[in-house]
This record gives structure tokens, C-alpha cells and sequence, in this order.
């Protein structure tokens, strides 16, 4: 099922961290996971506040913890700077996860302690509880 995810070059918009879920829940999962809008460059986490994310997330999905989670969950991840969220990954079993960042390809990565330290929650979609 991942596999159809590897290898995607990065693209604002069209592969990017947030469009990564939105087609795998909708391809796989057969599940709408509808992210809020976002400014399809560089920008877009000047749109992503953890309380505005939260607030969304609310009316999809359920908060869990790391030690709690299960494939597909999705992972917030946080500026250790600010209050912005700054990346989305895909929860994958035995500690890992699919994603993509900019200039980069889809892949997927152990959760490392550099990714771990910057979670902000995970959320699993209300289908899945």
C-alpha cells in the first residue's frame, strides 16, 4: 500500500506533505481526510497554528499519543521557535513514517528522536477509532 507513496517528487500543492495524506487516506483508505485550505508554497505554515489545527482536527479525527498509535495515524509536527505547525508525516507501524519534504522525494523515515521532539500530536480520523 505504501509503496504506490516512494519515490514522489516534492511539489507545492500537488505532492507535498499535506497532499500526501489527503491522496493516501483518499486512494487507500477510501476516507475523505479534507485538510483546510492552504497557500501552495513555502507560506503555507503561516496557515497552520497548532490551536487552528487543532480546532480542525476536532471535527475529523481524535487525538492520540505516540505510544498509542497506530498506521495512518497522522503526525503534526511543530517549530520549536513558534506556535506553527511546519510538517505533516504519516504514522507507520514499528516507529516510522511516510512523508515528504521540500526538495526532497516521498520516502519513508524511522521517527528519530530530531522528529519525535518536534510532534506536536498525532490524530487519528474519526473513521478509525
Amino acid at each position: 500500500m505504501v509503496l504506490n507513496y516512494l519515490g514522489h517528487r516534492h511539489v507545492y500543492g500537488q505532492m507535498d506533505c499535506i497532499e500526501l495524506i489527503r491522496i493516501f487516506y483518499k486512494h487507500e483508505l477510501k476516507l475523505d481526510f479534507n485538510l483546510p485550505a492552504y497557500t501552495k508554497s513555502r507560506q503555507w505554515m503561516k496557515d497552520f497554528s497548532t490551536e487552528g489545527v487543532d480546532k480542525w482536527a476536532s471535527t475529523y479525527a481524535t487525538k492520540v499519543n505516540l505510544t498509542d498509535a497506530r498506521d495512518y495515524d497522522v503526525i503534526a509536527y511543530k517549530s520549536n521557535k513558534s506556535n506553527l505547525i511546519i510538517h505533516f508525516g504519516i504514522y507507520l507501524a514499528s516507529v516510522r513514517m511516510l512523508h515528504i519534504e521540500e526538495g526532497g522525494v516521498s520516502c519513508v523515515e524511522t521517527l528519530s528522536d530530531y522528529w519525535v521532539e518536534k510532534i506536536h500530536t498525532l490524530y487519528r480520523h474519526g473513521s478509525m477509532v
